[in-house]
């Protein structure tokens, strides 16, 4: 753990440096030398998560912020598709699951919604495509290589698939989310990010600053607040020119079985990081004009940056002034 007073500068460097979406600007709008803010970071999921709280005690957030990565890594063992114990991949393995975790079935259904309100854009039946294009086959495909959503079906107390998923595009979210609710019974300001991925809460002035990273390069793209809600990333940050860089894996657009071609990154702000994680992802691979239309039907704010270099907001987007 970490401890630091609130009138010193405060630094969130994840992947050491390396940009991957979104994160905590360089100072907190938080202030007052009774509070102190206690920090962890924590190699999980294939980046870096940071905890970090504002209290008045240190070692009840310390305690707290044990709590949510003890949660974070109990989810792990239910979303992951490489741990053979995990549940997602027994799913995979055998095509039924009859003993789902309320977890697992809660995410099924969030992804669904998603999945409809997005036309098909979010689509966890990606995953052969996205194997052979991890293994180095970026031919693509026809829109015929991603199954569909309809594949997968939630019956009688089990799911079942007809083909292998992954829930990488919104299971991370949902687990911040977890992690944030855990520490929630230990203070009242605090958030979490994990590699794109913040759900923040508390502030007495309001807001944790977050800045949008440039994939191009140093700097942000955009500066927000967050008081109670969340915002994610999905984009170029951590896989370009077809090599993998980090533990993200590329985004396939159902449509085509291809990489997207038309933004190079999709930032959405949302009440919670699991819907953010899902939107975003749907966001990224979509049409920019169909994806602000459905963003705002869902009372959720979205940025763009498109391949030619061109900022696009929703209506609802707010920056930081300056």
């Amino acid at each position: 753990m970490v401890m630091r007073d609130l009138d010193r500068r405060s630094i969130l460097s994840a992947l050491a440096g390396t940009a991957v979406g979104v994160g905590l600007l360089d100072r907190t709008s938080f202030t007052g030398r009774d509070r102190t803010e206690v920090r962890s970071v924590r190699p999980m999921m294939g980046t870096l998560v940071t905890a970090a709280a504002v209290t008045t005690s240190p070692d009840r957030a310390a305690s707290g912020i044990d709590a949510a990565f003890a949660e974070m890594e109990r989810l792990i063992g239910v979303f992951s598709r490489h741990d053979a114990d995990a549940q997602v991949a027994r799913l995979n393995a055998s095509g039924t699951l009859t003993d789902p975790s309320p977890e697992l079935v809660s995410v099924l259904r969030t992804a669904r919604r998603v999945h409809d309100r997005t036309e098909g854009a979010f689509d966890p039946t990606v995953l052969p495509v996205l194997a052979d294009t991890l293994r180095g086959d970026t031919s693509g495909g026809s829109a015929d290589a991603v199954p569909g959503f309809d594949e997968v079906r939630i019956r009688d107390g089990a799911v079942h698939t007809a083909v292998p998923i992954t829930l990488d595009g919104i299971a991370k979210g949902y687990i911040v989310d977890r992690g944030c609710a855990t520490l929630r019974r230990w203070v009242d300001e605090a958030m979490i990010e994990a590699g794109g991925d913040i759900r923040a809460f508390g502030g007495s002035e309001g807001r944790w600053h977050i800045g949008i990273h440039d994939p191009r390069g140093d700097g942000y793209l955009s500066r927000i607040r967050l008081r109670n809600g969340a915002v994610a990333t999905s984009g170029s940050y951590e896989v370009s020119h077809g090599e993998r860089t980090s533990g993200a894996d590329p985004v396939i657009r159902p449509a085509t079985a291809r990489r997207p071609e038309e933004d190079t990154c999709a930032s959405v702000v949302s009440s919670t990081a699991e819907r953010a994680d899902a939107l975003s992802t749907a966001a990224f691979v979509m049409d920019d004009s169909a994806a602000m239309s459905i963003l705002e039907r869902v009372d959720a704010g979205g940025m763009f940056l498109t391949t030619s270099g061109e900022l696009i907001r929703t209506d609802s987007w707010r920056e930081i002034p300056g």
